[in-house]
């Protein structure tokens, strides 16, 4: 798999520098999580790459709970030039360049791509109009911001990410066909490399009331994770014994006077895996995810999981899970305790391409090939 012979010199330390949002441990926010994995697994393998992390935003961005939040001091090589930069998101690239004064056209980078939704037919105001939660900054302004954001975004990406990116690594299948598709670029410049599923994830004992069935939904509450539909479907159940429990970013909206439907809060550091594991079943009825790694966690605890039909996400998170077809049929699904059907054997064994060491030896082989290809010499 590996490809070292392809570097000018395979005998000194190169240095790749990992850029974020941020890298605060425990954030809740998808591609925040990704970065934090990636950076650690990536730091743990032995090989001639040195990594270190630049965040492009500093401070509590995503409004996490003071208790929780613990911004990382900045690492000392940040602002080195380094051989190899990797945006873990496009949107990282413009502020990483007016900050560091960088010319991207002089720079050898990698972008991680998560996803084109942005390019779709979406009206955003539509979607977020009842999305009010003034907490966080990142939420209130979108009403106002949408048309432009998009624009820009759209910008960023066919400017930047398709005209200088060295590779465009891709974390799903359905990303890799849509970036294949509206760029015309081989699929060899944009290879596929699954986000990290942490090992901790996996089944646990958990004491569990027996009078009660437990349905389980973890998420930002971002509109795309469409958790109105799961509530409203919730509340067409019959079965007294039913709960639903939802953890992690404050609710947007009011969740309705039925008391088997509770608020969680957002969870302590280190609760995740009992928390997936007191579930029953997960639902996670979501529009679109660039991968969807909630849905390969629960997996991974052998917890079955519900998902949306209609939903846009890659084939390897989706399959052996209980798809839905609309509000009725899945509270038919929670009423009639459908989800017991999944094979959680196979479920489980979805995860094994999202295994750290496999995920740093993809992402280092990326980088083996860029420099390789570029022949580029010590520049420090």
């Amino acid at each position: 798999m590996s490809e070292k012979k392809g570097l000018s010199h395979p005998n000194r330390k190169y240095l790749v520098k990992l850029v974020s949002a941020s890298f605060a441990d425990h954030s809740g926010v998808g591609i925040i999580e990704y970065g934090v994995r990636l950076l650690n697994a990536l730091k743990s393998e032995k090989s001639e790459f040195e990594i270190c992390e630049k965040a492009a935003v500093k401070g509590n961005v995503f409004n996490m709970p003071k208790h929780l939040y613990k911004e990382k001091p900045p690492n000392p090589r940040a602002n080195d030039k380094p051989d190899l930069t990797h945006y873990l998101d496009p949107g990282f690239i413009v502020f990483d360049a007016l900050f560091s004064r960088q010319n991207l056209r002089r720079t050898t980078y990698v972008v991680t791509m998560h996803d084109l939704d942005v390019f779709k037919i979406i009206n955003l105001k539509a979607m977020i109009k009842e999305y009010n939660a003034p907490h966080n900054l990142l939420r209130k302004p979108l009403m106002f911001i949408s048309t432009p954001f998009i624009t820009f975004t759209r910008m960023v990406t066919t400017s930047f990410v398709m005209k200088y990116a060295k590779a465009i690594i891709c974390v799903s299948e359905k990303t890799q066909d849509e970036v294949v598709k509206r760029y015309k670029v081989s699929r060899e410049h944009c290879p596929i490399v699954y986000p990290i599923i942490a090992s901790s994830f996996k089944p646990l004992r958990v004491k569990k009331d027996a009078k009660k069935t437990i349905v389980g939904h973890i998420s930002s509450y971002l509109p795309n994770k469409n958790v109105r539909m799961l509530i409203n479907a919730f509340k067409k159940t019959k079965n007294e014994n039913l709960e639903l429990r939802l953890y992690g970013g404050q609710l947007p909206y009011k969740i309705s006077d039925d008391k088997r439907i509770k608020y969680m809060g957002f969870p302590a550091t280190g609760d995740l895996l009992k928390i997936f594991n007191s579930f029953d079943v997960f639902a996670f009825p979501s529009l679109w995810e660039g991968f969807g790694m909630p849905i390969m966690e629960a997996k991974k605890c052998k917890v079955p999981v519900i998902t949306y039909a209609k939903g846009n996400i890659t084939e390897i998170v989706k399959r052996n899970t209980l798809q839905f077809k609309d509000e009725n049929d899945l509270a038919r699904i929670l009423d009639n305790k459908a989800w017991k059907t999944v094979n959680l054997e196979k479920a489980a064994n979805d995860a094994k391409k999202c295994d750290e060491k496999y995920v740093a030896e993809r992402t280092l082989d990326v980088y083996r090939k860029v420099l390789g290809e570029n022949s580029l010499h010590s520049n420090r």
